[in-house]
């Protein structure tokens, strides 16, 4: 296998993100109900008017990261042909953890399915949605990160043994499932499932590398409560470049590689409409000089934003973390 064949690998989910129209309300649910950590604060470097706050483990690891951008007013989103439908998450635990999520949701007016039991393709499930209508899902793990490779928030109102590690595996809604599909199996890589032809894996397959595909003919629209794109995993810059070139090949028009200062990223349009992302590991949270420790107490900008910071800090509203929900 050649060098740059061993760059043409999707990693898994990197990071999904979606839109809110309320930053101090999405924090205060995703931190203090869902208990992931905020790790960045900072703004959407296309529009510094408008928050970009960045969830995720402990850590910050590439894999456990729901990013939301603050756009008000703004549409709520409406789910159908051209969207992402639902993000899950990695949970550790079984059914009889998903109970005690389900308790926990319930207690504090989130709105939620019925568990749904294991199949062949998926472990148990819950479905639910957050304030703004974002649908999500915790899909219970009894072996969740059992390779140290996540680290639960620590701040975390929900305990260690059931909180969220990651993401699991996203819904992608089209008009077209035939030409979607075929590029994610031509151009990116993609595995469909033995089991079911809805599901593609990528990287290692499994929890955190997944896809579900659905046809659709009735049309969706982006906007407050849906996702703005989804990105996939590579090791680095060499990677980005790599599938710059090969996504060239196969006439798909790119962005180019666009320094997001805290990784690299590449931009694409899938068939149908979706937003993907190619996004590398590092350089990491880190990189702006936040320690571990004190990720996303501040607002962080990235150094070619740091001339305007009090104009851009003038124009957002003050968001301070608030206190964990605890029973």
């Amino acid at each position: 296998m050649t060098s740059l064949q061993n760059t043409l690998h999707l990693g898994g989910l990197h990071h999904v993100s979606a839109i809110t129209s309320d930053a101090r309300a999405n924090l205060d649910f995703y931190t203090g109900i869902l208990g992931v950590r905020l790790v960045k604060k900072t703004v959407n470097q296309d529009d510094v008017s408008a928050y970009h706050l960045f969830y995720a483990d402990e850590l910050g690891s590439p894999g456990t990261e729901l990013t939301f951008f603050e756009w008000k007013p703004i549409q709520k989103a409406r789910p159908g042909g051209g969207v992402v439908t639902e993000t899950a998450f990695r949970v550790r635990g079984d059914e009889a953890t998903l109970q005690l999520w389900s308790q926990w949701l319930g207690r504090n007016g989130v709105r939620r399915g019925a568990i749904e039991p294991g199949t062949a393709t998926r472990l148990p499930s819950l479905p639910f949605h957050d304030p703004e209508g974002l649908s999500l899902r915790l899909i219970a793990e009894p072996h969740a990160a059992g390779n140290g490779a996540f680290h639960p928030w620590n701040g975390s109102p929900i305990p260690g043994q059931a909180a969220i590690v990651g993401l699991s595996e996203v819904t992608l809604n089209v008009p077209n499932a035939g030409a979607t599909g075929a590029l994610l199996s031509d151009a990116l890589g993609f595995r469909v499932h033995p089991d079911d032809p809805s599901l593609f894996e990528t990287g290692p397959g499994g929890p955190g590398a997944q896809l579900r595909l659905y046809e659709t003919t009735t049309p969706g629209a982006p906007g407050g409560g849906g996702v703005h794109h989804v990105a996939w995993r590579v090791a680095d810059d060499a990677a980005i470049r790599a599938w710059e070139a090969r996504l060239a090949e196969k006439r798909v028009r790119t962005s180019g590689l666009i320094d997001r200062f805290y990784f690299r990223s590449l931009y694409f349009r899938i068939p149908g409409g979706i937003l993907f992302e190619i996004a590398t590991d590092g350089p990491g949270f880190t990189a702006d000089g936040e320690t571990v420790d004190r990720l996303g107490e501040r607002l962080s900008l990235p150094p070619f934003l740091e001339h305007a910071r009090e104009r851009i800090e003038a124009g957002l509203e003050p968001l301070a973390t608030p206190a964990p929900h605890h029973e």
